[in-house]
């Protein structure tokens, strides 16, 4: 081990880094909820489709959960 290794500073997280972390968090927070939003949406129209339309796309009404899930990855 050098000098340097046992002398050098400890890095510290500087003003920046403690202010951008609660953000980060807040920024996951609301993807998260828009998620959500879109997918309550894009459920709601599925279901209110009839079943020659959803017959065209290719579905039955037990796979539009999953149909959802897809479209929104």
């Amino acid at each position: 081990m050098s000098f340097y290794e046992l002398e050098r500073p400890r890095a510290t997280t500087g003003l920046f880094d403690r202010i951008k972390a609660p953000f980060a968090a807040l920024k996951r927070g609301a993807h998260s909820v828009l998620e959500s939003i879109a997918y309550a949406r894009m459920m709601s129209v599925m279901y209110r489709m009839d079943d020659a339309t959803l017959a065209k796309i290719g579905i039955t009404r037990a796979d539009i959960p999953a149909y959802v899930a897809k479209c929104l990855r």
